[in-house]
């Protein structure tokens, strides 16, 4: 279960993460967790079949979000596909075109909260 405090996600029970996610727990502590990869998957290198997985990590993240009441947790991700596809220095292919659009007929405005959380992280970068 997960509870949503203003822009916070927060995550209580590591296995209603889906299955794009992947975590880290700490050394010594398995309880504690130390990061969390909200978008943990590679692209298998077919256009169409990276699509189609692209549209199920999306239907598994709609899920996560109505089952947690969450919008936020659909940002996360969001962000983290661009983190991953500049740190790879890498355009988006048909695993993230697949999330993205099916996402945007669920929650319309999530990619421009995505954009804006990071404007708002990185201003400095637009001076």
């Amino acid at each position: 279960m997960t509870i949503e405090t203003a822009d916070m996600l927060i995550i209580d029970r590591l296995d209603d993460l889906p299955t794009f996610c992947a975590f880290t727990c700490q050394d010594g502590n398995p309880p504690v967790v130390t990061w969390i990869d909200f978008w943990a998957v590679e692209p298998c290198g077919s256009g169409e079949a990276d699509y189609l997985r692209g549209q199920r990590y999306a239907e598994e993240a709609i899920w996560h979000v109505r089952a947690t009441g969450q919008h936020v947790f659909i940002e996360c991700v969001l962000v983290f596909i661009a983190i991953k596809l500049r740190e790879n220095d890498r355009r988006a292919g048909g695993l993230e075109h697949g999330f993205v659009d099916r996402i945007a007929g669920h929650f319309p405005g999530a990619i421009d909260n995505a954009l804006v959380r990071s404007l708002r992280r990185c201003s400095k970068a637009l001076n």
